[in-house]
């Protein structure tokens, strides 16, 4: 959509709703309407915000100019459609940092938007409030699970249509896992084992707290999303498309085995995979993989909805 088409938009309730993650800054511009969300206009700037966060818990310093210039083009984005509220949230990056608050403060004086680092339980209540703001309405009569693979956490989060039973916030993330373990490309299987023993003492966590048995597995966040477009082959991607795009687990690990024999730059060259996610989308493909063998899911349902969904359905 190009900057004539987002000034011909008539003036009307709308929202605009901001996810600063700790790889990927999301814009949704979207009306409220009871309980239904009709999105207008998305977009996403790969910034890397969580970059080496585990080293020192600080953000660099560089990063936030770059923070700067993606909310001041979401700002304007927001401005050309009218919007009557922009609501801006900070996960996983945002919540460890030491200098998070600087960030905040800095973004607030410059653009007049100010930031919330959530909790992990609250990034994890949006999280599922806004998958199954675009689910089925037969899904949303059954029983849910919602995996939530983010930059440096993951949340997991079952109810039963909008009611959450239980959620949990996990500390492993594609960046996370990525800088942790694997210093080489493609990495080596000693490398592998490390971080499916670290993500495996992760989701031993909530063994006896959850009861994901005979739950429907919805996935959002990039991770999902990416692998859904790889599957449909889409040649450029498209949000309609790879909502509801049902894959099995056999799907997903032979994506796996694929992936781990590829470089970065071997991925880099994937149409579906977008510039800034090549180095750690592996990652997150190990987590979900491994997430899916271990509680027995057999298939995942994607969904291109999430924290910036949830965010505004939270506002009613």
């Amino acid at each position: 959509m190009n900057g004539s088409q987002l000034s011909r938009e008539s003036k009307s309730t709308k929202i605009a709703s901001i996810d600063l993650g700790t790889n990927t800054a999301l814009l949704l511009i979207a009306k409220l309407e009871k309980d239904e969300i009709i999105p207008l206009y998305n977009d996403q700037i790969i910034l890397r915000l969580g970059r080496n966060i585990d080293a020192n818990n600080l953000i660099q310093e560089e990063i936030f100019d770059k923070v700067l210039n993606a909310i001041l083009k979401f700002k304007t984005t927001a401005e050309n459609f009218n919007v009557e509220k922009i609501i801006a949230i900070g996960t996983s990056a945002l919540r460890d940092a030491k200098n998070g608050p600087q960030l905040i403060d800095f973004i607030y004086q410059k653009t007049g938007i100010k930031i919330e680092a959530i909790s992990g339980e609250k990034e994890a209540r949006l999280t599922y409030l806004g998958a199954v703001s675009g689910l089925d309405r037969k899904i949303l009569n059954s029983k849910i699970t919602v995996i939530d693979i983010g930059g440096g956490s993951t949340e997991i989060i079952n109810g039963f249509g909008f009611e959450i039973k239980n959620l949990a916030s996990l500390n492993i993330g594609t960046v996370r896992i990525t800088e942790k373990f694997f210093k080489h490309s493609p990495p080596l299987e000693k490398e592998i084992k490390h971080a499916r023993d670290f993500i495996k003492d992760e989701f031993e966590k909530i063994i006896g707290k959850f009861n994901l048995n005979n739950s429907i597995l919805v996935g959002v966040a990039a991770t999902v999303t990416t692998i859904a477009a790889y599957d449909l082959k889409l040649e450029k991607y498209d949000g309609e498309k790879v909502n509801m795009h049902e894959m099995r687990f056999e799907t997903i690990d032979e994506i796996y085995n694929k992936f781990k024999k590829l470089s970065i730059d071997e991925i880099g060259k994937i149409p579906q995979i977008s510039k800034g996610r090549e180095d750690v989308i592996f990652s997150g493909i190990l987590i979900l993989r491994d997430f899916m063998e271990k509680f027995n899911f057999d298939k995942i349902i994607a969904s291109d909805r999430g924290v910036r969904y949830g965010a505004i359905l939270d506002m009613r």
